[in-house]
């Protein structure tokens, strides 16, 4: 698993280095995947822990939760993720019950079969923003089976691009 130094966090958060500092430290909120070891070395955090740091930045702004009373949803919600394929998560949302528990949604169960008030934090725009900041590929919704391009020659029926390709190499 590759693990993101808390020097890049904060581009990939939203989080200044020392709200980071504060969330992570001080207060304890989030834990890092690997704490600093000493004075003047870096902690770690995998994508699903910066998952749930861009999520708690949503609750916060957008909710105006106050996270330190809610530490534990934030640990069950970053349990949650534990084993979580990046790509599976596309479509989801967190449902928090109450700021007392919450549930990860995919996108073949939707939020409409709740019967329950909560909060919805769609993942798709934070998952989208960690997928450019660390590199990751786009998503790949459904791959094609057979390429049309493939089967057909440079005969008729062939995309035009393909035909210029063929009559270029000719």
């Amino acid at each position: 698993m590759r693990l993101i130094r808390s020097r890049d966090v904060p581009a990939l958060t939203g989080l200044t280095a020392d709200q980071l500092r504060e969330w992570t430290v001080r207060r304890r909120l989030i834990q890092p995947d690997e704490p600093a070891q000493k004075r003047g070395s870096e902690a770690k955090f995998s994508w699903q822990t910066l998952l749930v740091l861009r999520l708690a930045v949503a609750l916060r702004t957008g909710f105006h939760v106050e996270l330190q009373a809610h530490r534990e949803l934030l640990a069950s919600a970053r349990k949650l993720l534990d084993g979580a394929s990046f790509l599976g998560l596309w479509g989801g949302t967190l449902a928090i019950y109450g700021l007392a528990r919450c549930e990860l949604l995919s996108a073949r169960t939707p939020p409409a079969s709740v019967e329950e008030d909560a909060i919805l934090l769609r993942l798709n725009r934070h998952l989208d923003a960690l997928s450019q900041g660390l590199g990751f590929p786009e998503p790949v919704s459904q791959l094609s089976l057979f390429t049309a391009v493939g089967l057909k020659g440079a005969g008729e029926g062939a995309p035009a691009e393909f035909r210029r390709a063929e009559g270029a190499r000719s």
